[in-house]
C-alpha cells in the first residue's frame, strides 16, 4: 500500500478573473490527475449542478498524457465534453490503455524486445491514434469548449510548438493530431509527422506546462483589461513524483547507454533527470510568480503551491512506476496514490470547487 499523502496548511483561493488548469506529462501515471479531476468534477456538480471542468477554467494546458486529458475535457461531443474526468480515469484502467501500449509479439520476448527498443520506438502510434479518433472524433482545436494549450516540440524546425484554440495557425488542426503529437514521447512512440514536420512530446521542454500557461494568460486581455498575475488562479496537477538518486561513483561511469537505458522499473536516468528538473523549476517559478510575497523567505519545495493563486497537487511515489506499465498491479497502485492525494487535499479541493463554482 503506498504511503499516505500528508495534509498541509493552505491559503484560501484569491478572487480571480482568469482560471488555469495545468496537467503534467507522465504516461499511464495520468491516472492520478484524472482521478483528482474526477473528484473536483463531482464537487463542482454538488455546488452548481452539472457543469464541465472546461466551463470552470478559462485555459486548460497539458503536456503528453496531460495534453490528452486536457483535450478530452475541452473537446465537444454530444453537448458536453468528449471525455469527462471520470471517464478519463476509466480509460487509463481499461482496454484503451492496453491498446495504446500494445507490444508487438517479437518485442514481448525479453532479449529481442530489449535490443529492438535500442534501435526503434517501443510502440507504434496506430493504437494511440485509433483511441483518440474514437474518443475525440473529427473535432478541430477551434471547436474546443475553452482555450487550450497543448505542447509539442518540432524536431524539423527545432523549436517549441504550442497548439492553441485562439491561434490561427493551429485552430484548424485536428484535435487527434494535437493529441498524437504531444504524446509522441521519444523512445516510446515515433515522431508525429504533421505537415512535413517531426513533432515529439512537449515533455522535452515543458513536462509541467504551468509557467507556459501563465505566460500565455498574461499575453491576453479580458474584458478590455490586460491579464496580470493578480488576476490568476492556477491549479497544477502532477502525475506522481519519484526521482531515483544515484551516487557519484555510479553516474561517473555512465556512457551513452548508461544515461539512456532504463534502470529496472525506473526510467532512463537522462529522461528522469530532465523531467524532475523541469518539474521542480516550474513549481518554484510558478510559486514565486503567484504566491510569494517579495522579501519573504522562500518555503521548502514540499510547501510550495499552497495558494492563494497557485495550487500544486502532487503525490510522492514510494517506488518508481514505469510510464508505460498497464499491469493491473501497477494500475491499482496508481489508483491508491491518487486516492491518498485526494484524501490529503480534500479541504483544498473543496475550497477550489467553491472558488471555481462561484459566479464571476
Amino acid at each position: 500500500m503506498p504511503a499516505r499523502s500528508e495534509p498541509r496548511p493552505f491559503d484560501p483561493p484569491a478572487p480571480a478573473r482568469f482560471r488555469i488548469l495545468s496537467i503534467d506529462g507522465g504516461g499511464i501515471r495520468g491516472l492520478i490527475p484524472a482521478m483528482v479531476l474526477a473528484r473536483l468534477e463531482r464537487l463542482l456538480a454538488e455546488r452548481s449542478g452539472p457543469r464541465t471542468l472546461a466551463s470552470a477554467f478559462d485555459l486548460v494546458a497539458g503536456t503528453s498524457t496531460g495534453g490528452l486529458i486536457a483535450l478530452g475535457l475541452a473537446t465537444p461531443r454530444d453537448g458536453g465534453p468528449a471525455i469527462t474526468a471520470a471517464e478519463m480515469a476509466e480509460l487509463y484502467r481499461g482496454p484503451d490503455a492496453r491498446r495504446i501500449f500494445a507490444r508487438a509479439p517479437l518485442r514481448r520476448l525479453p532479449l529481442a524486445g530489449r535490443v529492438l527498443d535500442l534501435v526503434s520506438p517501443r510502440y507504434g502510434s496506430a493504437g494511440l491514434r485509433a483511441v483518440l479518433a474514437e474518443r475525440l472524433g473529427e473535432a478541430k482545436l477551434a471547436d474546443a469548449l475553452t482555450e487550450v494549450l497543448i505542447t509539442a516540440y518540432d524536431m524539423t524546425d527545432r523549436g517549441t510548438r504550442f497548439f492553441k484554440r485562439w491561434l490561427a495557425e493551429s485552430s484548424e488542426i485536428a484535435v487527434v493530431d494535437a493529441g498524437v503529437a504531444t504524446a509522441s514521447a521519444p523512445t516510446y512512440f515515433p515522431a508525429h509527422d504533421l505537415d512535413g514536420r517531426a513533432l515529439v512530446d512537449g515533455g522535452v521542454f515543458a513536462n509541467d506546462p504551468t509557467v507556459a500557461a501563465i505566460v500565455e494568460a498574461m499575453k491576453r486581455t479580458e474584458g478590455g483589461a490586460p491579464v496580470a498575475a493578480d488576476d490568476l488562479l492556477v491549479v497544477s496537477l502532477g502525475t506522481g513524483d519519484h526521482a531515483v538518486g544515484y551516487g557519484p561513483s555510479t553516474v561517473s561511469r555512465w556512457g551513452a547507454l548508461g544515461w539512456i537505458l532504463p534502470k529496472g522499473k525506473a526510467p532512463p536516468p537522462l529522461i528522469d533527470a530532465m523531467l524532475d528538473g523541469q518539474s521542480a523549476a516550474t513549481d518554484h517559478w510558478a510559486h514565486i510568480l503567484l504566491n510569494h510575497e517579495p522579501g519573504a523567505p522562500v518555503p521548502p519545495r514540499r510547501e510550495l503551491g499552497a495558494g492563494p493563486r497557485y495550487y500544486r497537487l502532487q503525490v510522492p511515489l514510494d517506488a518508481p512506476l514505469a510510464m508505460d506499465s498497464v499491469r493491473e498491479r501497477d494500475l491499482t497502485r496508481l489508483a491508491e496514490y491518487a486516492e491518498a492525494l485526494i484524501a490529503a487535499r480534500e479541504p483544498e479541493l473543496r475550497a477550489l470547487a467553491d472558488a471555481l463554482g462561484a459566479p464571476r
